[in-house]
């Protein structure tokens, strides 16, 4: 009877290397959020978008991190570099919201704030490695700098978004805007706490948004308890590797550097902290693969669901609007009735406007969560199967050369 492991095993050096290197390299899925969001918004309809942007780098200045925006339009060949702070991503992201011909409008959530001074990343590595750790993790600009150019990419392939002047004139001037520092006092907070809970809760005559209100709510809770609990899981993941990084370098402290007695016992220590470092690197792998695939779509997704939840209270503002004014021509005095008519028919044209763009835009919102979910999947699957089988490789090598002492090279007694 053929021993399964052994043709599990049964592969020549060449190969050995390539598992070593997949491991060590991880799988390459840094863009497929980007490429799917390119395709699904290529459903939209006629509009293309009318630049392509890239962000190769990000460096630190003082206390500030500036990214390298290199921007192309679509009818030229020559990409200019432009250079912005986070700050100027901010103020693009309310410039945006505060626009006239938005209203009903998705616009997509603007990337985390990227956590760069030594107290942040502390923070970081005590969370992702345990508060035992030992060391401080790098930055890692190139994950703020994939968070931002997939934000511009969504902006620039939406149809609104994408031909506005406030968004030309941020990739196209070679100075940032003026921007005013925004700031919100406690007042202001306590005021749109409660503005919210009123009007959130108000009963919408239109049984579509009632509907698609309750289950926004639901979803954006599901979606943020989903993306919390994966990366617990990728937490936990960097945890063990951490763990078996650790249990390696004791394995090699406790190699007698020569003796003829433990020669031996030795040749079995190396073996079994190389099968301890081959798992080590598979996690590794996995938890950035996992990362790359479902963590960044859940973690996106989890901060689209709030932007509907806003699109949706704007929208609940309009109808309140509409509505008080409704009741106030119906009270109002003849001589103040065409006032109160040409504000009736104002508030009902924005109400009105801003439903017909929300219906639109929740479809195409859907088809592209769809997609982007089904890719997600399918690469986070994938990634999980090639990584798996490279590490049960290695690792059933390391079980053969312990339990085939022969087929290695014996230290004399």
């Amino acid at each position: 009877m053929k021993d399964p492991e052994a043709a599990v095993i049964k592969q020549d050096n060449s190969s050995t290397a390539s598992i070593g290197e997949n491991l060590t390299k991880g799988l390459d899925h840094d863009n497929y959020i980007q490429d799917s969001t390119k395709t699904s918004s290529s459903q939209r309809g006629p509009f293309q978008p009318l630049y392509m942007v890239k962000v190769p780098n990000a460096m630190k200045n003082g206390e500030f991190l500036q990214f390298t925006i290199s921007v192309s339009k679509t009818d030229s060949d020559e990409p200019e570099e432009i250079v912005r702070e986070y700050e100027d991503i901010e103020w693009l992201q309310h410039c945006l919201l505060t626009e006239d011909g938005v209203v009903g409008c998705i616009i997509p959530p603007i990337p985390p704030r990227p956590e760069y001074d030594a107290k942040a990343a502390e923070s970081k590595t005590r969370k992702q490695l345990g508060s035992d750790a030992n060391m401080i993790m790098a930055d890692e600009f190139h994950k703020d700098c994939r968070n931002v150019e997939r934000y511009l990419n969504m902006l620039i392939s939406h149809e609104v978004f994408g031909k506005s002047e406030i968004l030309r004139k941020f990739l196209c001037e070679k100075e940032a805007a003026v921007k005013t520092k925004l700031k919100k006092s406690l007042f202001m907070r306590v005021s749109q706490a409660v503005d919210e809970a009123r009007k959130g809760q108000h009963k919408d005559i239109d049984d579509y948004f009632q509907k698609e209100r309750e289950w926004t709510a639901k979803y954006t809770t599901y979606m943020k308890e989903t993306s919390l609990n994966f990366n617990k899981m990728l937490y936990a993941q960097m945890r063990l590797a951490s763990c078996y990084g650790q249990l390696v370098s004791t394995i090699k402290e406790t190699i007698p550097y020569k003796d003829d007695v433990q020669s031996e016992i030795n040749r079995y220590l190396v073996i079994l902290s190389e099968g301890v470092e081959n798992a080590k690197h598979g996690l590794e792998v996995m938890s950035r693969n996992d990362e790359k695939t479902l963590g960044i779509l859940l973690d996106l997704y989890a901060r689209y669901m709030e932007s509907v939840k806003e699109m949706l209270f704007r929208r609940t503002c309009l109808l309140v609007v509409y509505e008080d004014a409704s009741k106030a021509l119906e009270k109002a005095k003849p001589n103040k009735k065409t006032t109160a008519e040409e504000h009736k028919q104002t508030a009902e044209r924005s109400y009105e406007e801003c439903s017909d763009n929300a219906k639109r835009e929740l479809k195409s919102f859907r088809q592209r969560r769809i997609l982007a979910f089904g890719e997600g999947l399918s690469n986070f699957v994938e990634a999980q199967i090639k990584t798996s089988r490279d590490t049960i490789t290695l690792l059933l090598r390391t079980l053969k050369s312990i339990k085939c002492p022969s087929d290695s090279q014996a230290s004399p007694e």
